[in-house]
């Protein structure tokens, strides 16, 4: 997508989301908050009409599987421990089965467990994408003194169905908005549309579960993972509609791109966090330039902080790093075999994204059925691919920013001159690399980095995610 439609498109969605008519049901509209500018996300825009008919099927056949659920399991949420009021509610998310078995929060790490160590009691709200049943879930976590909440994909019967019939009579106050501001009758078709989707009521969904467990646990903070998605900013408003003296603390938890929108707009005050707490200083300094009206900016650092020196390897190595998209795994994946195939002496390590399979790339493509021997597949972890390689490949996973951590020369693919940037490490140009092709690609390789460059792309990492800060919260508590 061209940077001026981009941009116009950001603009127009803003325009119905400040509407002064525009209510919490048309904020829920996940259409209209545009996270970034992956390619991934931005396809969204872009459905044929087959696409469109196969998303609208979709929300129905989703709509009619949660009506058959909320009829037979009626609770927004389930929890092992005895219920008890907590003064921070966490809001995070269950991504993969090996978070049941550790106590640490993959989001806010051991930050809980800190506050209670200085008297502050909190709990953990969980939304469930991994789809493991709610039994093997809270059976992980029994012995935690950390309560924990996992949101149901439904709601109560009644509930669901009152959602329905507000989505309905909010979609006419939304039409009547967007032929105020006369946008292009396609694309207001396309919003309209996405009023009812699945998207769109799992943001109420999950606002309604989490102020129900801020409300049973009379919390007094809420700090939820900060992307720009609709339900972050649902779940502040209707926490403030219950208690208007409860405070919305947003955390950036991932790289903020350099086309980077929703997490960076404000909305109607009701909808902005209080604080933005961010994981290191770089982010820090990325939201002081653009900082939300009314919403105050503090670093607390990351999990994700190492401490590691420059311990890059000798090999001629370079680790290829994809985001968790199936084309983007093969857009770098190409890009290296075919180099590889024409200069042998140069080797690869592909490594996936967790959330991705080699069986599952194997399903939907055959680039694993015949590679050569300088590419190897990875089965160990990321610290021990960074130690094999002198060299990274990436597009926008931040597992770059474990790379240059330690002295990895970092090569960003670019696929088009007209692509909007999705690098994660932007704001840094020393000892970058940024190709188009196998040539480019070469000449990257071929290129030097000395020990002055590597360092400042080092104290980058450590300025990028910097150490977990209790201090830093129990200030803002």
């Amino acid at each position: 997508m061209e940077i001026r439609k981009y941009q116009e498109l950001c603009k127009t969605f803003d325009k119905v989301l400040k509407n002064s008519a525009s209510t919490p049901q048309i904020i829920a509209n996940n259409y209209l908050h545009i996270l970034n500018a992956s390619p991934e996300f931005l396809k969204r825009f872009d459905l044929s009409k087959i696409g469109k008919i196969q998303a609208l099927i979709r929300f129905k056949l989703i709509s009619i599987v949660r009506v058959f659920q909320s009829i037979f399991d009626g609770a927004h949420y389930y929890t092992r421990q005895e219920e008890a009021e907590s003064k921070v509610l966490f809001v995070s998310h269950l991504t993969n089965r090996r978070q049941i078995l550790k106590d640490n929060d993959a989001y806010f790490g051991d930050l809980p467990n800190q506050l209670l160590q200085n008297g502050i009691s909190s709990s953990i709200v969980l939304i469930n994408h991994a789809k493991i049943s709610k039994n093997q879930v809270l059976e992980g976590w029994s012995d935690s003194k950390i309560q924990r909440f996992i949101l149901s994909s439904s709601l109560d019967f009644i509930s669901e169905v009152s959602a329905y019939f507000s989505q309905l009579k909010s979609k006419r106050q939304l039409k009547s908005i967007l032929k105020g501001i006369q946008i292009d009758e396609v694309l207001a078709q396309d919003i309209l549309h996405n009023q009812l989707s699945s998207n769109t009521f799992n943001a109420l969904r999950v606002a309604r579960q989490v102020t129900d467990i801020a409300r049973k646990t009379n919390a007094k903070f809420i700090v939820t993972t900060y992307e720009g998605h609709a339900w972050e900013r649902l779940v502040f408003y209707y926490a403030r509609e219950f208690n208007s003296n409860i405070k919305c603390l947003s955390y950036q938890h991932a790289a903020v791109f350099k086309h980077q929108h929703a997490i960076k707009r404000p909305l109607n005050k009701k909808y902005n966090p209080d604080v933005i707490l961010t994981s290191g200083l770089i982010g820090k300094d990325i939201f002081k330039q653009g900082q939300l009206q009314g919403s105050k900016v503090s670093c607390i650092g990351s999990p994700k902080h190492s401490d590691s020196s420059l311990v890059k390897g000798k090999n001629q190595c370079c680790l290829v790093i994809p985001e968790v998209f199936v084309r983007e795994c093969l857009s770098l994946f190409y890009l290296s075999i075919d180099y590889a195939k024409k200069n042998p002496n140069q080797n690869f390590i592909w490594r996936l994204h967790p959330g991705i399979s080699f069986d599952k790339l194997k399903s939907q493509s055959s680039i694993l059925k015949n590679f050569p021997n300088n590419i190897h597949l990875s089965v160990g972890s990321l610290d021990d691919d960074i130690q094999k390689c002198d060299s990274v490949l990436y597009r926008g996973s931040t597992a770059v920013v474990n790379a240059i951590n330690a002295g990895l020369k970092p090569i960003y693919y670019r696929q088009s001159s007209d692509e909007l940037s999705i690098d994660p490490i932007y704001t840094h140009k020393e000892g970058k690399s940024i190709v188009h092709n196998q040539e480019e690609l070469g000449l990257a390789f071929d290129r030097d980095i000395n020990a002055k460059t590597a360092q400042s792309l080092h104290d980058f990492a450590q300025d990028f995610y910097t150490p977990l800060d209790v201090r830093a919260l129990l200030k803002l508590l």
